[in-house]
């Protein structure tokens, strides 16, 4: 798909803890996963009106450096971190 300005896709799945940027050649690969997996795929189609966030999207290259977590890998994680805390100042 091309167009004068650079599509960007996001995963906003609601288990994640943010929204998860997609690269285009990665896009395919995902839905066809996801529809594989039984899952729903909503597609939005039309003029949408213009919001702050497309605008930001437009001005600057976005990168995503971390993957966000699951809301339930995030909790465990951090349970995990204080029994390790917690170990270490009895020791």
């Amino acid at each position: 798909m091309e167009s004068i300005f650079h599509e960007k896709w996001f995963n906003l799945n609601s288990l994640l803890t943010g929204p998860e940027l997609i690269s285009d050649t990665y896009l395919a690969l995902f839905l066809a996963q996801l529809q594989q997996e039984g899952y729903s795929i909503f597609v939005v189609k039309g003029d949408l009106p213009d919001c702050e966030a497309d605008q930001l999207l437009q001005m600057i290259r976005v990168q995503q450096m971390h993957r966000p977590k699951l809301i339930g890998e995030e909790l465990a994680q951090l349970k995990e971190q204080r029994v390790h805390k917690q170990t270490w100042n009895e020791c």
